[in-house]
């Protein structure tokens, strides 16, 4: 009884995720039984699976949103409850909601037959969750490899194709190589200091003049074993392959859920656990990660002639902005960096959602620029929706994409890193060559063949449409934004 009542409200924190562990049993169920019925009466079980997941991802949205324990430890430290958690959950779960809603036309078109795809969703939603909320070194690591496990098999999804097998051999080497440098890290940290826990490790090192080389390079190890599965420079060398390899609705999910978790991270370990080590350390080590991924997404997105390795190097470079936002050190960075995560999974979402749509209607299974020639006069509306999402990404005001990398700048110039500030404006107008070119292609070039595009079906619309209307009302009221980043700042930093 009093061992009940010790661990009574970490049951209650945590009870999204326990409530996710045991839908991915019960789905799991439903798909072994009802697959063999399914099969021997050639019916379709896809639109039941969908509709178990939506409901399941929701339930634990809602869980999330009313979670009765506000800020506190969990199970011995090992996991956290916070602000930044909730939020981090909240952005993840409808990330995933909505790569959940667009997929069953792409399932069907694709013959993806297979249920486990959302045993793995849900198995994607609990192990982000684990990550956002893990308070230990040794919780982040096995919520990490929960997912990497995961991310592996999705990569390589399409059995018979040989870009599929590459992309997934590709991650799983490479990924595996993080994680032991990861594993290392930590055990450098914990030689050093005696324990793996960010709480302790905040407490060891608050008042830390002079800090070990081994404190230092271990720090080193974590954080590149994070931004390796960010996607940012010099880790990014599996990105564009695993995009393109990868199942469109599969490089949908890898674009837009897992960065938030992981900045998640990248926060609690740099401004929690290691702020001493702020002028000496992550100051200079953000900047380079920063500058190179901004400078290798801006010069390796010129030359690409395929609209998912394009995408793939626009996302090195906006995570080399994200890390620019973390070098200034400040509130306003963190705020910046948290605004830039929303307005980017939201713009990420809508042209990722819209590669999908086009991934069902042409024959080529590598998708070119020349497969988007026709949109506009097929599709204006949708045309000019994904030509605005263009233009955000680009950072062109007034868009959400302007005011997200002018957040950053802000909290470059207020940390005096006016040269980082001036070429990371230089980047951005590279940079915004290759998505103007992208605008060309759709108003200006003529397709000499026939085209044919099919109709957004239902998940589709509805996802595209909130999408739009969240970054049209951020143009409107863009307070309400500012005050919810600025407030988790402050949570993780006060």
């Amino acid at each position: 009884m009093k061992f009940a009542l010790i661990f009574q409200n970490d049951t209650a924190a945590f009870l999204p995720e326990m409530f996710l562990a045991i839908a991915i049993l019960v789905v799991l169920l439903h798909g072994s039984f009802l697959g063999v019925t399914a099969a021997s009466l050639y019916t379709y079980l896809t639109p039941s699976m969908i509709r178990l997941t939506s409901a399941t991802l929701f339930l634990s949205l809602l869980l999330v949103l009313n979670n009765p324990v506000e800020s506190q430890t969990l199970w011995n430290a090992m996991f956290i409850t916070d602000h930044l958690s909730t939020w981090a959950k909240f952005i993840i779960l409808i990330g995933l909601l909505f790569c959940v809603s667009v997929s069953e036309a792409y399932m069907f078109s694709a013959r993806f037959r297979a249920y486990e795809f959302f045993v793995f969703i849900l198995g994607i939603a609990l192990s982000l969750c684990l990550l956002i909320s893990s308070y230990d070194l040794l919780s982040i690591y096995l919520s990490m490899e929960f997912l990497s496990l995961i991310f592996y098999v999705l990569a390589c999804w399409k059995k018979n194709s040989y870009f599929s097998a590459e992309a997934g051999l590709k991650y799983f080497i490479l990924g595996s190589v993080a994680s032991i440098f990861f594993l290392f890290g930590a055990s450098l940290i914990y030689f050093a200091l005696g324990t793996t826990n960010l709480g302790s490790l905040a407490l060891l090192t608050e008042n830390l003049t002079t800090s070990s080389p081994f404190i230092y390079f271990g720090l080193i190890c974590l954080v590149s074993a994070l931004l390796f599965k960010l996607g940012a420079a010099p880790y990014h060398m599996w990105i564009a392959d695993v995009y393109e390899g990868a199942p469109t609705l599969v490089s949908l999910i890898f674009a837009v859920v897992p960065k938030v978790a992981f900045f998640a991270v990248v926060l609690r370990l740099s401004f929690t656990s290691f702020w001493s080590l702020f002028p000496t350390l992550w100051e200079d080590f953000f900047c380079v990660c920063g500058l190179t991924s901004l400078f290798i997404g801006c010069l390796c997105g010129l030359g690409e002639t395929k609209i998912k390795r394009l995408l793939a190097f626009s996302s090195v470079g906006h995570v080399g902005f994200l890390c620019l936002g973390l070098a200034s050190g400040s509130v306003e960075g963190v705020q910046g960096v948290l605004f830039y995560l929303v307005i980017y999974m939201l713009t990420a979402a809508f042209l990722w959602i819209y590669i999908l749509h086009l991934d069902l209607t042409s024959d080529s299974s590598l998708l070119t620029f020349a497969d988007a020639i026709g949109l506009v006069r097929s599709n204006p509306f949708l045309g000019l929706g994904v030509v605005l999402m263009i233009f955000s990404l680009a950072g062109i005001p007034p868009f959400g994409g302007f005011f997200a990398k002018f957040n950053i700048f802000i909290g470059l110039v207020d940390s005096s890193f006016y040269i980082v500030a001036i070429f990371a404006v230089f980047t951005s107008v590279i940079s915004a060559f290759y998505y103007i070119r992208l605008i060309k292609i759709f108003y200006f070039e003529k397709n000499r063949n026939w085209f044919f595009f099919a109709p957004l079906n239902k998940g589709g619309s509805i996802v595209l449409v909130l999408c739009g209307l969240i970054i049209l009302f951020f143009m409107l009221s863009p307070n309400l934004f500012y005050l919810l980043a600025y407030k988790i700042g402050l949570s993780l930093m006060f």
